[in-house]
């Protein structure tokens, strides 16, 4: 009798259990590494601050128009007003910080409201080379109110006597006025002007000793030499 050994079978189909899967886990940071990024963050908010600082607002007050002002006024009381305003250097050094400094200042040149006001955009002052200064009186009714100031260019005339048997005739054209002394509302201003025409020099001292003086503002009129007015035939002079 022959004996047959039989052997289990083994499955290799069958799904073999799956082997669980170890994940590392990362270390929390350590004391250095919380302090350096404390460190960090407090340099990044540093800078921030820095910054808004910088770019806050101006602090400096300098002179503007008040409103928007003519070539050729005497600048008033009224029409100036101080403004914050970030300047660069250069600008800085041009503009003014004080409006009483231009009190009766002329402009050279038309000013628009707000328009910071500089040295460019007035009128010039003191003699230049070569001319000559001459002062006089010139009664309030007779120098438009007392509004006219260094800067002004005027024509002067002289009335040598008063009523219907007045002679007035021109002394001198576009002078300039490069001072003005007095106390407003006083019976007259001293007019200081510049004069490069020795006869127009002249005319002006012997009209400010013999007559009553009246001051026309040109200084918006077409530009023209200074000189004297001709004599007129028969005048004393």
């Amino acid at each position: 009798m022959k004996v047959v050994e039989t052997r289990p079978r083994l499955d290799v189909d069958a799904a073999a259990p799956a082997r669980p899967v170890a994940r590392r886990r990362r270390p929390l940071p350590g004391g250095r590494a919380v302090f350096g990024g404390f460190l960090v963050a407090v340099a990044v908010v540093g800078i921030v601050a820095a910054q808004q600082a910088a770019s806050g607002p101006p602090s400096t007050r300098y002179v503007v128009a008040a409103g928007t002002l003519p070539a050729g006024r005497a600048i008033g009381p009224g029409d100036l007003t101080t403004r914050a305003i970030d300047l660069p250097v250069p600008l800085a050094t041009r503009a003014y910080r004080e409006p009483g400094q231009l009190l009766g200042r002329v402009l050279a040149a038309t000013v628009a409201e707000g328009e910071l006001i500089q040295g460019s955009a007035l009128a010039a002052r003191g003699p230049l080379a070569g001319e000559r200064e001459v002062s006089f009186t010139a009664d309030p009714a007779r120098s438009l109110g007392q509004r006219i100031g260094p800067g002004d260019v005027v024509d002067v005339y002289a009335t040598t006597s008063q009523g219907e048997g007045g002679d007035t005739d021109l002394v001198v054209r576009s002078v300039r006025v490069i001072d003005r002394q007095g106390r407003q509302g006083a019976a007259g201003f001293i007019y200081t002007v510049a004069l490069a025409d020795p006869t127009a020099v002249d005319a002006l001292v012997r009209a400010s000793a013999a007559a009553s003086l009246t001051i026309v503002r040109a200084t918006a009129a077409p530009t023209t030499a200074p000189a004297a007015a001709p004599a007129r035939p028969g005048g004393g002079g």
